[in-house]
């Protein structure tokens, strides 16, 4: 939905309503007398459970799941701690019609999410552009996915939906875990975490967690992995209403260059995953600083929550080889001389009221917010295309690794600094109409602008409907939209309007087993417009705002205790995806079938009380690697194991990912250009907590 008069004044409205709802609401200071508690650990001979019963904080309201007219999953630190993941994207890719699909040389993820890619990711409920890569996974609380097109709390996203990382924060709790991990490509893990009150009433109190990493990957690469975090939170409660928390992280990391391997015609590997592309003797080098504080404010029938995020990152691949293409005659790979840095800083800011109002004795939850983003990037590039490095992939004989001044001709593709400021303001209303039919309806304005550069803007609308059969039951539907600004130009050498999102959706929600196993299952239809369109011939090229792309599916995702022994997560997505520009082809990247699960089960039936075994697989459907649909993926299942022993405050296990070292490929950043999955990994932790 694009309106083109009068945006101005419905931001001027909203920001004034904002402004006066919060005058408003500061009356209501009675203070409550219940809060919400930490979240306590406990050890047990029963099996975890995977459900969630929290609010999710990506929709940043005060509704609970069954009362969302979304479909939301959240991925709990109990499944955290049994999957034992290598990556934030092995958590991702559990929710349904959700893949992994690259990690644009180790800078981003990049994932895929019914039907659509780019699909952000937010770190704590705040949108930052350039960090997603950089999440050390034993820092993380949980994760939340989003499902469907939705720019009303965060603007500019994909219509495939929203990923939230929740991070861990202090407890009034005293806690401390010491854990040790070793693999079997002889990488070694060494995490802390503490925390707890440090006055005498925790109402000051911290936590502090940090990750070291030495060693190996599975490559035939000379580089060492060395990581190194560490995440100190401060929180201190100013009264019983208010909460004020700072935060920070510090990030320094070293691993081989990640560029991928290569498939020929018929989709094959073209050698062994662990040959790299480039060559054995680069690096990449970043470090990431972030710096923030929280302000939370919580009475009885409001809240609020200010938060400010300020992140530095410097990532260099210094001296590479960077692949450039197969030829299949041939059976090498063209290889090319580059140095490569970038340089990225944002401020975030980002606020949220929620009230909770009568108005003619129907119940209201009334959610204003705001957020602004700048962000400051540059890249520094020094490309000498005139000399090939020539390498046959499935037997490698590296050259002797250059720099840059044995390259004199190379040339300075250096960019210049690029500013952005984008913000948004939206209103959204849970209406209770009666007491179990909900209808959720709200509005956001966004605006983008680089600097010297055409301001992008959007008005989103979001719909949806939800009915409680019955306590355990929830039917829902929605309509919504998301937008993502156009970069390209027309002939005018005007920016294109935005790509735009509008989904619907129909699905149910169902708890079963006393409350313990939840099941949320959708019908979706989602379709992309202004996609851009390469209009004319080269050197006199254009684009026009005129493609239009379509997905639709059903899917099915269940987390939680079958038996007090048995939990599971598992989920099923189909999504039939076409492009009405270009022959009605599948969306690249996309398989129409995906399915995961992971169970664990406790021994004590046995006789076995602190022993606990499980294990799952995934399925990956196959999917095209180019719009023209002529180079296919074939689908796979990749097996993962565990087993494991808790008794008293110690816990040992043994993970197995890719249980039969199956080789596969994960996406493709180009036509044969490809992230291979990670082989067969074997690792062993063992913690005490106390």
């Amino acid at each position: 939905m694009r309106f083109y008069f009068s945006k101005r004044n419905l931001s001027i409205y909203l920001s004034s309503l904002l402004i006066a709802s919060s005058s408003l609401f500061a009356n209501d200071t009675e203070k409550k007398e219940i809060k919400k508690l930490d979240t306590v650990t406990v050890v047990s001979s029963e099996a975890s459970n995977y459900a969630s019963f929290d609010e999710p904080s990506i929709n940043r309201t005060n509704i609970d799941i069954e009362n969302s007219a979304k479909s939301i999953q959240i991925f709990n630190d109990n499944f955290i701690e049994d999957y034992q993941p290598q990556t934030l994207d092995d958590i991702i890719k559990m929710s349904s019609n959700t893949t992994y699909q690259g990690n644009n040389h180790g800078r981003s993820i990049e994932i895929g999410m019914r039907g659509f890619s780019n699909v952000p990711i937010l770190i704590d409920s705040m949108k930052i552009t350039n960090s997603t890569a950089n999440q050390e996974i034993y820092n993380l609380q949980a994760i939340e996915v989003l499902k469907g097109p939705d720019s009303l709390q965060y603007g500019q996203s994909s219509p495939g939906g929203l990923v939230n990382i929740v991070k861990k924060k202090p407890q009034k709790q005293d806690h401390g875990e010491i854990q040790f991990k070793a693999d079997e490509h002889t990488a070694y893990t060494t995490n802390a975490d503490f925390g707890g009150g440090i006055n005498s009433d925790d109402s000051l109190r911290y936590r502090l967690v940090t990750s070291f990493k030495h060693g190996e990957d599975y490559t035939n690469s000379n580089t060492d992995i060395n990581r190194l975090f560490i995440a100190p939170t401060i929180a201190y409660d100013i009264n019983n209403n208010h909460t004020f928390s700072i935060m920070a992280e510090y990030l320094k990391e070293k691993t081989p260059s990640s560029f991928g391997t290569y498939i020929n015609s018929k989709g094959n590997l073209i050698a062994p995953i662990e040959n790299m592309s480039s060559h054995p003797d680069e690096e990449f080098k970043k470090t990431q600083k972030i710096v923030g504080f929280d302000l939370n404010s919580d009475f009885d029938t409001w809240n609020s929550n200010f938060k400010y995020r300020y992140i530095d990152y410097v990532g260099t691949n210094g001296d590479v080889h960077m692949p450039q293409a197969y030829n299949e005659a041939t059976d090498t790979v063209r290889r090319v001389y580059a140095y490569q840095s970038q340089e990225f800083s944002e401020h975030a800011l980002q606020y949220t009221l929620n009230k909770e109002l009568n108005i003619f004795n129907i119940k209201n939850n009334i959610s204003l917010g705001a957020d602004y983003n700048k962000a400051y990037s540059q890249t520094f590039m020094h490309f000498d295309p005139f000399n090939a490095y020539n390498l046959d992939l499935a037997n490698p004989d590296y050259e002797e690794f250059t720099s840059l001044s044995d390259h004199p001709g190379a040339m300075d593709m250096t960019g210049e600094k690029t500013y952005n400021k984008s913000w948004g303001i939206f209103l959204q209303d849970s209406i209770h109409l009666t007491e179990n039919l909900i209808f959720n309806a709200g509005l956001r304005y966004s605006e983008s602008k680089p600097k010297d550069g055409q301001k992008s803007d959007a008005l989103t609308p979001s719909l949806g409907l939800v009915y409680k059969v019955t306590p355990s039951t929830s039917i829902y539907t929605n309509y919504s939209e998301s937008f993502t600004p156009n970069t390209n130009l027309d002939e005018n050498d005007n920016i294109l309007d935005p790509e735009e999102g509008k989904g619907y959706e129909l699905g149910i929600k169902q708890k079963f087993l006393d409350d313990k196993l939840n099941l949320t299952a959708a019908i979706f239809k989602i379709e992309k417009e202004n996609v851009p369109l390469v209009q004319g011939l080269a050197p006199n090229t254009y684009y026009k705002a005129s493609g239009k792309q379509q997905s639709q599916g059903i899917e099915f995702d269940l987390t939680g205790q079958i038996t007090p022994n048995l939990a599971i997560v598992a989920s099923y997505g189909y999504t039939k995806t076409k492009d009405l520009n270009n022959d009605n082809n599948r969306l690249k990247n996309i398989p129409t079938h995906t399915a995961n699960i992971f169970t664990t089960y406790h021994l004590s039936s046995f006789n076995l009380p602190n022993t606990y075994i499980g294990g799952g697989a995934r399925f990956l459907g196959s999917r095209y690697t180019t719009d023209t649909n002529d180079l296919k993926l074939d689908s796979e299942i990749i097996y993962n194991a565990t087993v494991g022993y808790k008794k008293g405050n110690w816990k040992a296990s043994l993970n197995v990912q890719n249980l039969t070292d199956e080789e596969y490929v994960e996406g493709a950043m180009l036509a044969n250009r490809v992230y291979a999955g990670t082989p067969r990994t074997i690792m062993a932790t063992i913690s005490y907590k106390f």
